[in-house]
């Protein structure tokens, strides 16, 4: 757990890049419309947490398995929308629109 910590320590970078993901994802999160696009975005950083706790013996790792899973069965709810977005193919219309526009000569 120590070596956890001097790793932690040693790269400011490293705790930026995780701590603005989380509060935007956490923002995102907050908003029903945009909550799917928080939870794409906050799952690979507490997947990411909850390896480091488990490889390191944090104690905190049953919290953050507890948020990795939450994380997950919540984009198994919404896998219709995440299926259509990134698997289906799109429809293609049937039919075009007739504007009635007509040129008219000069």
């Amino acid at each position: 757990m120590q070596l956890a910590w001097y790793f932690f320590g040693y790269s400011d970078t490293y705790n930026l890049f995780i701590a603005f993901g989380e509060i935007a994802a956490a923002l995102l999160l907050l908003i029903a419309r945009t909550a799917t696009l928080g939870n794409i975005i906050y799952l690979p950083i507490t997947v990411n947490i909850t390896i480091i706790d488990y490889c390191f013996g944090i104690p905190a790792l049953p919290i953050s398995a507890v948020l990795t899973c939450m994380s997950i069965s919540l984009l198994f709810l919404e896998y219709q929308k995440l299926k259509r977005v990134f698997f289906d193919t799109p429809v293609k219309a049937e039919h075009t629109i007739s504007t009635n526009i007509v040129k008219k000569e000069v």
